[in-house]
């Protein structure tokens, strides 16, 4: 019995990690029954996005997620409450499992502290997509540092769990500063989602269009795609596009800030089909992130790109120069802001149309080496180093 949880998002975020990772631990174990708990939206979306008969075989639990933005000790027992829930429903024999597939700070303190008051020790697996507080200066209030990942990390022991991140170069800063997390500290390759990806190329032609996803905030370098876009649309303006296919926390700038994007973000995520129907146009995608923000979290906008063949233009950050160490040139990496500049200016001044399709062809491959039929083998074993018996 495995019981696989989003604790984090109600509605359509995560969707695509979720349902990948789902596929991928039901192709490890087929003959384990699998339970997924998560809200009633994600729920729906999820299944949409697995499709039949992969959705059938799953069952689905509804519960109300505690979504991020409010204050650490209310989250922590709302968390608490779910989590001696989910250990409740899970059976003692060998192989059953509990997946987190997200999970704040309070969450993994949570979690310790459900097992040890309801004395029950099963293998727990925590996706950790972001480990702010882990490395670099901590709070010097003693009740902020409690409350960062490093602290739920160190307290209260970590038998019998694991603790998944996504890229290697994460897994290596994780166990460089923590060196007693080895043990439980496992990398599986961010996976792509069932029925995802592209079926055609779009040749490199004027208006170029580049694009920056998801959440439009200054981490992920949203300030410098719109200084770009204001800067092309006063010189190249016929010859590039600067689409945002995303949204904004709060409110955001007002429209002339905006006004060089052919796109503009809006004020509430918008639909997965929308999302891709938008991205299915563009050339490439920019991921201007910020090195401090991104040193510790994966990208799923990268995995996007991936999905849907598109090359990316992106900061020189570990988590970006592994993906081209691995599969080769699938875009364009820069140091600076002088660099990116540069980059574009090449692209729109000499479009290399045999390297692009070189590109695509390179993100084909590392899309389908991320297919979860193809990381059921490496989670299988990810499974048996936390003491999972093969079923």
């Amino acid at each position: 019995m495995i019981h696989v949880c989003e604790i984090m998002f109600q509605r359509s975020g995560h969707v695509p990690f979720n349902a990948g990772f789902l596929a991928t631990i039901q192709a490890a174990f087929p003959k384990e029954e699998l339970s997924f708990y998560g809200g009633a939206t994600h729920i729906e979306e999820l299944k949409k996005q697995l499709g039949q008969p992969l959705a059938s075989s799953i069952a689905w639990i509804e519960i109300q997620p505690v979504s991020p933005g409010i204050r650490y000790g209310k989250r922590f027992f709302r968390e608490l409450g779910i989590i001696r829930r989910l250990l409740r429903n899970l059976s003692r024999d060998s192989t059953s499992r509990l997946v987190l597939t997200s999970g704040f700070p309070s969450t993994v303190l949570a979690l310790k502290v459900g097992r040890y008051l309801q004395w029950a020790n099963p293998a727990v697996q925590i996706v950790l997509h972001g480990l702010s507080g882990v490395v670099g200066k901590r709070y010097r209030q003693p009740i902020h540092r409690f409350q960062d990942m490093r602290t739920a990390l160190t307290l209260l022991g970590n038998k019998n769990t694991q603790y998944i991140v996504l890229e290697q170069s994460v897994r290596d800063t994780i166990v460089k500063h923590l060196p007693f997390l080895s043990r439980h500290v496992e990398v599986l390759d961010h996976p792509i989602a069932p029925n995802e990806g592209a079926s055609e190329t779009i040749e490199l032609s004027a208006p170029i269009r580049f694009g920056f996803l998801g959440l439009a905030s200054k981490a992920k370098g949203f300030p410098l795609f719109v200084k770009l876009a204001d800067e092309y649309a006063a010189k190249n303006g016929e010859f590039a596009e600067f689409h945002v296919i995303g949204h904004f926390l709060g409110d955001g700038p007002g429209p002339n800030v905006l006004k060089a994007l052919a796109t503009k973000p809006g004020g509430s995520q918008m639909s997965r089909a929308n999302f891709i129907r938008r991205l299915s146009s563009l050339h490439f995608v920019v991921l201007p992130y910020e090195v401090g923000s991104y040193t510790l979290t994966a990208s799923g906008v990268l995995l996007d790109a991936i999905a849907w063949e598109k090359p990316v233009i992106a900061r020189k950050i570990p988590i970006f120069e592994a993906m081209f160490e691995k599969y080769g040139d699938i875009g364009h990496l820069f140091g600076d802001d002088t660099e990116l500049v540069e980059v574009v200016d090449e692209i729109l001044e000499y479009p290399d149309r045999s390297r692009y399709r070189n590109q695509v062809l390179n993100l084909r491959n590392a899309r389908k080496a991320r297919a979860p039929e193809i990381l059921s083998v490496p989670y299988r074993k990810v499974c048996e180093t936390g003491g999972l018996p093969p079923s």
